[in-house]
């Protein structure tokens, strides 16, 4: 029969399958070839001609669409993870505008709480995976895990071992004129009490600084100094890093905040309008939270209840034991930091000297 002359689907299918693109048209061609010689000999039989025929009308090769998986080709676009740490980086920079708030103000509270002055320097947001950054860290370190709702997951804030040593030495009046012990491997009971006061600052200060893109309520988790047994991600994921040297003159150290970036991605767009936001465009958020500092402020308020007048020549006469006439006045000035802002009625309350306020000095 002259179909047993002709190539099966089967066999046409293994052949294209196990050549490229380019080189395929060939093997086809010659397929086509044999196909035809088999027409061809089928044709010198005149009964089986309308067999051979339909072999010429379906080619096997007719089946592959080349031009259809090269339009795929061309939308698929390739996605390089390693690129990941740079976007990140790009999308988020008002985080270091947040974190570096919270250091000024956190080196304010220090500097009341060591009576030592200090520079506190922000160094760029980084992005590291999690397994690296914790296989960087040497044992012990100082990490306590804060969950800070409504955001999920947990964050760390973590000091410099050995400027621990430093931060407990200044805070107990010492000049830390001792080298750290390096190969401690864990720390104190005094030394643990002495840093939680000092982060339960700098996390106040991080819920304050975050204050005008989202209210962040800070609950402690835990202490470790273990990075073997930190975890608050799966080791591929990506980590956002604020670190922060802090210079006392005679010793440094450093402290860093680590959250994760799968922890602030819900809110993402909230940072990112808040990078895009020009400088000279007013923010609601930051005049709310400026206001709220203000009412903080405190004020000198004073008035005179009792005034007189004299030459300098009687003032000059005075002795100790003379007795000074004073005029009282009914109505009086009440001073705000100088400035004449009230006027008021004195008068008594709770057995104390007092002045009932009846009107506001307009300017």
């Amino acid at each position: 029969m002259a179909e047993k002359d002709v190539l099966s689907q089967e066999e046409i299918d293994a052949l294209l399958s196990s050549v490229s693109d380019e080189e395929g048209a060939a093997p086809v061609a010659e397929g086509s070839e044999e196909s035809n010689q088999g027409a061809a000999t089928a044709s010198e039989n005149p009964a089986d001609e309308k067999a051979a025929e339909p072999v010429k009308e379906k080619p096997a090769a007719k089946t592959v669409h080349p031009p259809k998986d090269a339009g795929l080709e061309e939308k698929i676009q390739v996605l390089n993870f390693a690129s990941q740490e740079r976007i990140v980086r790009g999308e988020l920079p008002v985080l270091d505008k947040i974190h570096d708030r919270a250091a000024r103000f956190f080196g304010n509270d220090i500097y009341q709480l060591m009576a030592k002055e200090l520079e506190i320097k922000q160094e760029p947001l980084s992005v590291v995976k999690h397994r690296d950054f914790l296989d960087s860290l040497p044992n012990p370190t100082l990490m306590t895990l804060y969950r800070f709702k409504p955001l999920r997951g947990k964050a760390i804030v973590l000091f410099d071992n050995t400027f621990v040593y430093d931060l407990v030495d200044y805070y107990f009046g010492g000049n830390s004129q001792f080298l750290a012990q390096t190969d401690k491997t864990d720390f104190t009971a005094a030394e643990l009490r002495v840093m939680e006061i000092v982060i339960n600052k700098l996390v106040h200060n991080i819920e304050h600084a975050w204050a005008p893109i989202i209210k962040l309520e800070a609950i402690r988790v835990n202490d470790e100094t273990n990075p073997q047994l930190v975890h608050i991600g799966e080791p591929e994921d990506l980590l956002l890093v604020s670190r922060f040297l802090i210079d006392f003159g005679r010793e440094k150290g450093s402290f860093s905040f680590v959250m994760p970036f799968s922890m602030v991605e819900p809110i993402k767009q909230q940072l990112e309008l808040g990078a895009a936001r020009p400088d000279d465009e007013i923010d609601p958020n930051w005049i709310m939270s400026l206001k709220e500092e203000l009412m903080d402020v405190e004020l000198l308020v004073t008035s005179a209840m009792a005034q007189t007048t004299s030459t300098l020549g009687k003032v000059m006469a005075w002795q100790v034991g003379d007795f000074l006439p004073l005029e009282m006045h009914e109505i009086v000035t009440l001073d705000i930091e100088g400035t004449p802002s009230f006027t008021a009625t004195l008068g008594s309350a709770n057995d104390k000297r007092a002045l009932k306020i009846i009107k506001k000095i307009s300017y």
